[in-house]
């Protein structure tokens, strides 16, 4: 049976040979929201924390700050956890009442630190994950984070009880393919605070910056014309599975070729659908839509005029390549 949408081996492959030149910035390694001095227990609940309500951000910034996102969301996590803040205390937010944990959230990703100025939307959704999180770390670790890696045994499947499958158990980290899970893995890995004996299992971060970059790159084919035209005019789906399986598929070729690990493909692509290759794109637009570019800061590059995977992208000459978009769908997973 042909599949909808499959890697292209090839194209995988030559870009990730392309990826195995890059180096990431050990700045990049070095930000304060990894390597603050900080109580392990409370950098895990931050860590922990700031995954689990961190997905479709479009609308979060922070002028103030000129933030956005992911960048918004690390400082504000990082912030709460040097404040002392209870909204890192599992133990607490499990028993408070929802409309305190949401006007708290609020207040944190605000400018003026009034709940009503917040960007951060979706905040019914966000507090019942981030309340549901606490209350499963309560009833399963005693509301420490360190007690579930622990419990993990440094394994990210070991018969139920493993990372992966410890986490799952969080309505935040129920994804059947991990995208949270993972993210939230490489950076306990980054920070030192955790490693696995299992990569093998390791399943690649894959969101929506990076559906969009590997469909213009050309790594997927597709083999659904409704499926194509979707993706190219943006229209709703029910769901994204078979992209996002396709694409996780195709990133695990890539890491191969690159010879890095799979977590570390995260940190090329992610700043590159978020700043060169989003709704402008740095090969035609010949400019970025990120201030300074999130690429170039966590990457090696020194003449940053044209996109550093041009020659492998099929999108880079071809305007159709270039048109495809992420899946159109509302998730919480990423």
């Amino acid at each position: 049976m042909t599949l909808r949408i499959k890697p292209d081996p090839e194209r995988c492959r030559a870009v990730g040979l392309l990826t195995g030149t890059l180096r990431i910035r050990q700045s990049f390694y070095e930000r304060r929201f990894l390597k603050a001095r900080l109580q392990e227990e409370a950098k895990l609940s931050m860590l922990f924390g700031a995954v689990a309500i961190c997905h479709q951000t479009h609308a979060l910034q922070s002028k103030k700050r000129n933030l956005s996102g992911w960048d918004y969301m690390e400082a504000v996590f990082l912030s709460l956890a040097e404040q002392g803040s209870w909204l890192l205390e599992p133990t607490i937010v499990a028993n408070a009442k929802k409309d305190v944990i949401a006007k708290e959230l609020m207040s944190a990703f605000s400018d003026t630190g009034h709940a009503g100025d917040s960007t951060l939307d979706r905040i019914d959704e966000r507090t019942e994950l981030y309340q549901d999180l606490c209350k499963t770390i309560t009833r399963q670790s005693g509301g420490k984070f360190g007690q579930l890696l622990a419990s993990s045994k440094g394994l990210l499947i070991n018969k139920g009880e493993g990372f992966y499958e410890l986490l799952a158990a969080c309505k935040a980290f129920g994804d059947p393919v991990r995208k949270k899970s993972s993210f939230l893995y490489k950076l306990l890995y980054d920070s030192g605070l955790y490693a696995v004996d299992d990569p093998e299992n390791y399943i690649p971060i894959m969101d929506y910056h990076m559906q969009r970059v590997l469909l213009r790159m050309g790594c997927l084919i597709i083999n659904d014309g409704i499926l194509e035209e979707k993706l190219i005019s943006g229209a709703e789906m029910q769901g994204d599975e078979p992209v996002r399986s396709a694409c996780i598929e195709a990133l695990k070729i890539i890491a191969l070729h690159s010879g890095y690990q799979p977590w570390v493909m995260n940190d090329f692509f992610w700043p590159l659908g978020r700043s060169c290759c989003n709704q402008t794109t740095l090969c035609s637009d010949h400019i970025c839509i990120k201030t300074p570019c999130t690429f170039h800061l966590m990457t090696e590059t020194g003449d940053h005029s044209n996109c550093a995977f041009a020659d492998v992208c099929r999108g880079s000459t071809d305007i159709k390549y270039r048109s495809f978009r992420e899946p159109n769908v509302k998730t919480h997973y990423y």
